[in-house]
């Protein structure tokens, strides 16, 4: 019985071996499936990574090609507002010019006229003088009338520094040098007849320059202190451009709207009724 006993529990033992041995048999390729999960994550992982890369370098190479046309548009701008600026530049050259051309035939006609004052005077006085001699009695209508008509005939020393201030704008083109020139003889000489003159070319170098602040002073004065002159319209059709560029449209109009009234049939109030157009 002993014997019998013995030889089953040995079995027993055996048997316990060989299913033990068997399920060790059986997990090893179960170990090394996994193994060849993890190799294909590892690929997937890989081919994921190397994808985005790509995908990142492509967008990389977008953005650089996008900034280089940037750069490019950003080039051509710049010299499209540089000729545009030149263009500007070389439009206020020729309305300077315009200006320049259409003052100097004033110019010339106002000294010719304080010319022909200053020989009527001497005229006048000599006749008196001869009169007074031949023992007649004096007469002062030739003076009188002269007076009369030319209030403030202009003194050698106004005349003289106003012909040079202008002569650095007519003849020497010199504008920079003509404003502190300007500025001097209407401090200077604030009652002479080129007074209102020499105002109105101090905004005229200002507007063509769009210093329009500067410009506005100085055609104000003019529009306001001198209303007689000969300037006011075209003065105050600038004031009226320069509240528009500053975007001052209800004082523009108003500007715009008395230049109309007040000087019609003038070059002057023919733009004032097209900028009135245009508001």
């Amino acid at each position: 019985m002993k014997t019998f006993t013995k030889s089953l529990s040995c079995a027993m033992v055996g048997a316990s071996l060989l299913l033990v041995s068997g399920a060790q048999a059986a997990q090893a390729p179960v170990y090394n499936l996994s193994n060849e999960s993890v190799a294909e994550k590892l690929a997937n992982l890989e081919r994921v990574v190397n994808s985005r890369t790509r995908n990142q370098q492509r967008v990389q190479d977008q953005i650089d090609g996008m900034q280089s046309e940037i750069s490019e548009i950003r080039g051509r701008i710049e010299e499209q507002n540089y000729q545009i600026e030149k263009i500007l530049q070389r439009q206020r050259e020729l309305l300077l010019a315009f200006d320049i051309q259409s003052q100097q035939l004033q110019e010339a006609s106002e000294l010719s006229n304080d010319e022909l004052a200053k020989r009527s005077l001497v005229t006048g006085r000599a006749t008196n003088t001869n009169a007074v001699a031949a023992g007649l009695p004096a007469s002062n209508k030739a003076v009188s009338t002269v007076i009369s008509s030319t209030p403030s005939v202009a003194t050698g020393n106004d005349e003289a520094a106003y012909k040079a201030a202008v002569d650095l704008i007519l003849k020497q083109r010199d504008t920079k040098a003509a404003i502190p020139a300007l500025e001097e003889f209407v401090t200077t000489y604030p009652q002479s007849k080129f007074t209102s003159n020499a105002h109105y070319w101090l905004g005229q170098i200002f507007y063509n320059e769009q210093n329009w602040e500067q410009a506005r002073v100085q055609f104000d004065t003019l529009y306001t202190q001198y209303p007689n002159s000969s300037k006011v319209p075209d003065a105050t059709l600038k004031l009226g451009i320069i509240a528009k560029n500053l975007s001052d449209r209800v004082k523009a109009r108003e500007y715009f709207e008395s230049v109309v009234a007040n000087h019609a049939n003038t070059t002057s109030a023919k733009l004032a009724q097209e900028q009135i157009n245009l508001l």
